[in-house]
């Protein structure tokens, strides 16, 4: 079989049975690698982008260094961990001028600065077309650490800010609208590590994780780990306004976008019924919305509810190595 038959996360199932466990408390199909550190955890995550799949013409230099510092950072904050810092390694062509070098790492300094850590390490290669790597580290205490495995039948499904930002932005890419403010939620994510902190801090999360391959793709990963189904409500959806300002000016469907585009890092939670209203007020003392969308189910489907209909979800989310609908 070829990888484009496999697709990216069969491919790390492969991977996953030929490796030993080693002592890493986490191991591979987590957002982050969490090693017992003591009373807490390290947390090691790493993201790598390359010019073809990552970078489209518009993206400048200093947004490349934002976008690869971002991802990495994602993965720490959805694992409730607070940054240690990061190494980059950059594969560059020898033609890449020293201008576009500075900016680059301008854009990658202005990230981990905002969200107060720094890069501390790396690498640079020669290479035919630009491939980053980034490697965050992270710290949380063990009973603090959220992971992916523990939803449970009952619990509520819910998010953190909007989906469809990133879709807005590809959506100005295909139809040349020159909105600088829209493709920033393409070009610039924001990893949500304060809210990520301030759910861990509640200890009531039962599973959770970054959705950067679209929300569809994120409830199957869930689904395949924890063994139950989800039924989500269409219209609880919290659409971003990037997305409806789009819809306004062409015929799109927002809903395909939120979710199954992705690019949006926020976060999907599970959570305990009785513990939704602390993690919306954990979330308001931050300015963040946090949205209910649907619950978990023990039947192993996953689910959309809209007018009153039900039908399942397809998993039509981002996945490396094979076809995509965007």
């Amino acid at each position: 079989m070829k990888l484009s038959d496999l697709g990216e996360r069969k491919a790390i199932e492969v991977i996953s049975r030929i490796l030993s466990r080693g002592d890493a408390a986490v191991g591979i199909g987590d957002d982050c690698a969490a090693i017992d550190f003591n009373q807490e955890y390290l947390l090691v995550s790493t993201d790598m982008i390359s010019q073809k799949t990552h970078m489209p013409s518009e993206m400048t230099p200093f947004q490349i260094g934002w976008f690869i510092v971002a991802i990495n950072l994602s993965d720490i904050a959805a694992k409730g961990g607070g940054p240690l810092g990061l190494v980059l390694s950059l594969g560059l062509p020898k033609n890449i001028s020293e201008s576009y070098l500075k900016e680059l790492m301008k854009g990658a300094n202005a990230c981990t600065t905002h969200f107060g850590t720094s890069i501390v390490g790396g690498d640079t290669k020669e290479t035919m077309d630009i491939t980053i790597c980034g490697t965050a580290f992270g710290i949380v205490k063990k009973d603090e650490f959220m992971p992916r495995k523990g939803a449970k039948p009952g619990d509520m499904v819910a998010i953190t800010g909007d989906l469809g930002k990133a879709g807005a932005g590809h959506c100005a890419l295909k139809y040349h609208i020159k909105d600088q403010d829209i493709l920033k939620g393409l070009l610039e994510p924001t990893p949500r590590l304060r809210e990520g902190r301030a759910l861990a801090e509640e200890k009531i999360v039962s599973s959770c994780m970054d959705i950067s391959d679209g929300l569809s793709s994120s409830l199957y990963q869930l689904q395949d780990v924890n063994h139950v189904g989800f039924e989500i409500d269409r219209e609880q959806i919290p659409i971003a306004s990037e997305l409806l300002n789009i819809q306004e000016r062409k015929k799109i469907d927002v809903y395909k976008y939120a979710l199954h585009f992705g690019g949006d890092y926020e976060l999907l939670v599970t959570i305990p019924v009785d513990k939704l209203d602390r993690a919306v007020k954990s979330m308001e003392k931050i300015g963040t919305n946090f949205t209910a969308i649907g619950k978990v189910t023990k039947s192993k489907n996953v689910t959309i509810v809209s007018e009153n209909a039900k039908k399942l979800l397809k998993n039509m989310g981002y996945e490396h190595f094979k076809r995509h609908i965007f």
